[in-house]
């Protein structure tokens, strides 16, 4: 019923308080009144009963008597004293023999009085029989005014009914005081909520005591500081989100060794640039491609550690060459472009004359020795070396190559007479047919197994990639034939991916094999998502990851080790088992393993080709199973092609082996 009533609490409570009063009082009014009505009406009684015993002792005798003016007196005398309106005196015989009344009466007999006499509800008319013993003298007509019974009771309704009005009133202040009194705290409860619910911060209420009132006002602040409290740790969360979002936004667009722009952003940027200039039709800028002179020797003679550092300061010194609105990055490796704007011929040959200068100039001390840097740089421009991004580059590329053969530590703008017709037609026929054979469908998949050296079964299979030959479906293409083409036009990530999408469709088949590993080229490190990527495929095809090993070139993970090992660590959170492939590649990457937490190393195979005739090799592969084996991973043998050669791999211990001799590549899976 509270519920209904409109108002606050407080107002419900008052309304209901004097609704009930209101019963209340009006019950005991009304019984109140019951009681005065019946106690003037027993008063009434007792007076004209008394009115009665009175008239008849004093009128008695003078009927007797037929003193008729005595009665008149007598008559007289009470209207006046008793408050009577009227009295009439009727002999023995019914004649009117005396009266008295403030107005005329008509009617002689008592019947006739009676009927003349007109009702009146203020007044009370009765008889009395005027006897002495068992004699009657007469009847005398008494009409007793009920006036001051009606005022009595008016009067005591009255005061009644003002006593009640202020009892209401009074009690309704005081409802109202003790209403207000006991529900302060619920309005400081109400405009905190809202201001709650409004977003704005939370203050404690103050007070609240011991009693209910009290209780709910420490919950309420427990819960608003709760509140307050987890609204700055999301406010915290978005901002750290927002921040991490925006991070991952830009490492996505970064070389994370260099901090440049990393190829997808170059190409986008390309893109963009080119088909601004395909709307303009005017000559928007120029392209500069350079890679450092004998950086593989660097790497090679000092490490990876010292090749990270000359590609670290080549990076910032030409960063300081170029201006903020044209793009400097690291396509891989150590190949760098810059998309120059707005450029036109000399802009872009003065520019490239700063940068190899630059570089010329720098200095590095490896081992104790002082070596000298330089590059080699080609220049391309738009739209007069090409109006698409991979003639562009291509040529850009090519007259880096004029570089170099004009004997490196130089630029060159390209050239058409002088680049090689051939491998320019090479180059872009094997991007026309990469680019077809990813639309068509033209890539397959081979399989061969992988044998445990002691017992010979097949332990898993490794899936290697073959193209259709889009210009003779005859013809089945080796990797070797456009994988280099692939890395060099990007291609190779969207092979990548293909890759692993079949081989997890594989491993969910009817006749999959027991595991599947899969390479993965070094431009896929760079891949925003990759190893989300692969995951969200496992669970899409119900795969478990244990199932889906990896395999990631030595070169490609030492090229930045840190970004690798990242990448690796992601993949074992998985579950998926990783494994360096082409191990021992310069024999400097026994240094490095212990900064990479792969599980398998495959040998490579210049190690195992001529393990059976030459002591060398074995030397080398006994030391690379022992540091494996220390390192508590396993070792992989490739290209093994005689028994001699298993033989000795099981004698010094590896764990699996590969090649012609065990298995071919097969298009379908055969029975282990």
């Amino acid at each position: 019923m509270i519920a209904r009533l409109p108002g606050s609490l407080r107002s419900r409570l008052i309304i209901l308080t004097v609704i009930v009063e209101v019963v209340m009082i009006t019950a005991i009014l009304w019984n109140s009144q019951r009681l005065a009505e019946s106690h003037l009406l027993q008063q009434f009684e007792l007076r004209r009963t008394e009115a009665s015993r009175l008239l008849r002792a004093a009128l008695a005798p003078a009927m007797a008597q037929h003193d008729f003016a005595a009665v008149g007196e007598i008559l007289e005398d009470a209207r006046q004293m008793q408050g009577m309106d009227y009295l009439v005196m009727f002999d023995e015989e019914g004649r009117r023999i005396a009266s008295a009344s403030a107005t005329p009466l008509a009617g002689d007999s008592p019947h006739a009085f009676l009927q003349a006499l007109a009702a009146d509800p203020e007044r009370l008319d009765f008889h009395i029989a005027m006897q002495i013993g068992e004699r009657e003298y007469g009847e005398l007509l008494i009409g007793l005014d009920l006036q001051f019974i009606n005022q009595a009771r008016h009067q005591i309704l009255t005061q009644n009914i003002l006593l009640a009005l202020l009892g209401i009133l009074l009690t309704t202040l005081v409802l109202g005081g003790v209403a207000l009194w006991l529900t302060r705290h619920l309005t400081a409860l109400s405009a905190a909520s809202r201001a709650l619910a409004s977003g704005r911060r939370f203050h404690p209420l103050q007070g609240g005591g011991d009693d209910d009132i009290g209780r709910v006002v420490a919950a309420f602040n427990s819960m608003g500081s709760a509140l307050d409290a987890r609204m700055e740790e999301l406010e915290a969360a978005e901002l750290t989100q927002r921040e991490l979002a925006e991070r991952l936004l830009f490492m996505a667009e970064r070389d994370p060794l260099t901090g440049l722009a990393n190829r997808a952003r170059f190409e986008a940027a390309l893109d963009k640039t080119l088909g601004q200039g395909g709307r303009g039709g005017e000559q928007l800028g120029a392209l500069l491609y350079f890679d450092i002179d004998e950086f593989k020797t660097i790497n090679d003679s000092f490490g990876h550690r010292a090749g990270d550092s000359v590609l670290v300061q080549t990076a910032l010194t030409v960063g300081r060459l170029v201006r903020a609105d044209e793009l400097f990055a690291r396509l891989g490796g150590d190949e760098f472009v810059i998309l120059a704007p707005g450029a036109d011929r000399n802009a872009a040959q003065a520019l490239a004359e700063r940068i190899v200068g630059g570089i010329r100039g720098l200095g590095f001390d490896f081992d104790g020795r002082r070596l000298g840097l330089t590059i080699s740089l080609g220049i391309a421009l738009y739209p007069e070396h090409g109006g698409e991004r991979e003639s562009l580059v291509s040529h850009a590329d090519a007259a880096m190559y004029q570089a170099k053969a004009g004997g490196k530590n130089c630029w060159r703008t390209y050239r058409p007479e002088l680049d090689d017709p051939e491998r320019m037609l090479h180059q872009l026929g094997w991007n026309e047919r990469i680019q077809r054979a990813l639309d068509e469908q033209r890539l397959v998949l081979h399989y061969q197994g992988v044998h445990s050296v002691q017992t010979g079964k097949i332990v898993h299979h490794e899936a290697l990639v073959r193209m259709i030959d889009p210009e003779d479906p005859s013809q089945l293409l080796m990797p070797g034939a456009f994988i280099p083409a692939a890395e060099k036009n990007g291609r190779i990530v969207d092979i990548d991916r293909w890759v692993i999408g079949h081989a997890i469709r594989k491993l969910a088949a009817a006749d999959a094999p027991a595991a599947l590993a899969i390479n993965i080229s070094a431009r896929s490190f760079d891949e925003p998502g990759l190893a989300a990527s692969i995951r969200a495929t496992l669970a899409a095809f119900h795969v478990e990851p244990a199932r889906l090993l990896i395999e990631l070139t030595e070169t490609a993970a030492l090229a930045n080790i840190a970004d690798s090992e990242l990448f690796i660590r992601e993949l074992r959170a998985l579950g998926c088992t990783v494994c360096l492939d082409d191990f021992g590649v310069g024999f400097s990457s026994f240094a490095y393993l212990k900064q990479l937490s792969a599980d398998v190393l495959k040998i490579d195979g210049m190690f195992i080709r001529h393990l059976a005739s030459d002591p060398n090799d074995q030397v080398f592969v006994r030391a690379i199973v022992e540091v494996a084996r220390g390192l508590g991973k396993k070792t992989v043998a490739e290209f093994v092609g005689d028994a001699a050669t298993l033989a000795i791999l099981r004698e010094l211990g590896v764990d699996y082996a590969q090649g012609y001799y065990l298995s071919r590549p097969e298009a379908e899976i055969s029975p282990a």
